[in-house]
Formats: structure tokens, sequence, C-alpha cells
């Protein structure tokens, strides 16, 4: 009779360990994946600031230009390196070089 309720006494200490583990197992899954998140996070993180720097220096590229706006001197410039507008009674002379490599 000592012998069963020790061995009832094991086999409530075997639940109560094997219950301990499985706790145990799932914090530290609970842990890692949370560690894993914040890492992915972070990582996240970088990008995101590395991309807003970029979009950062494209504002302020695009706000000079629009700064540029009344600038006539400019505009004439694009206007004619671009568009290849002239002014009136102005004749463009464009020059045709013979090379080697048109065949």
């Amino acid at each position: 009779m000592a012998w069963a309720f020790f061995a009832e006494k094991v086999s409530g200490r075997r639940w109560v360990l094997l219950g301990a583990l499985v706790i145990g197992a799932m914090l530290v899954g609970l842990f890692l994946s949370r560690a894993l998140e914040i890492h992915r996070l972070r990582t996240e993180l970088v990008q995101l600031e590395a991309e807003k720097a970029k979009i950062r220096k494209e504002i302020e590229r695009l706000s000079a230009r629009l700064n540029e706006k009344d600038n006539l001197k400019l505009i004439e410039y694009l206007a004619r390196k671009e568009l290849g507008m002239v002014k009136p009674g102005e004749e463009i002379y464009i020059l045709i070089e013979d090379g080697e490599d048109e065949r």
C-alpha cells in the first residue's frame, strides 16, 4: 500500500513537471516570436527611414526647382534646350557631321 501511494505521488510529480515543461516551452516560444518580430520591425524601420531621407531630398530638389519658376533666363534656356524653341526671326542651323558610325 505504501508503494501505491508513492507511485501515485511520483505520477502526480511527473504531471506537474510535464506541465511546467510545457508552460516553459510556450514561454520560450513566445519570447522567441516576439524577439523575431522586434528584429523584423527594426529592419523595416531602417528601410523606412532611408526611404524618408530619399523623399526629403526629392522634396528639397523639387522645392528648389519650384522657386526658379520666375527666373526668366532659366525658362528661356529650358525652352531653347529641351523644347527647341526659337525667337521670332531667329534661324537655327543644325550641323550634321559625316561619321564612320553612320552606315
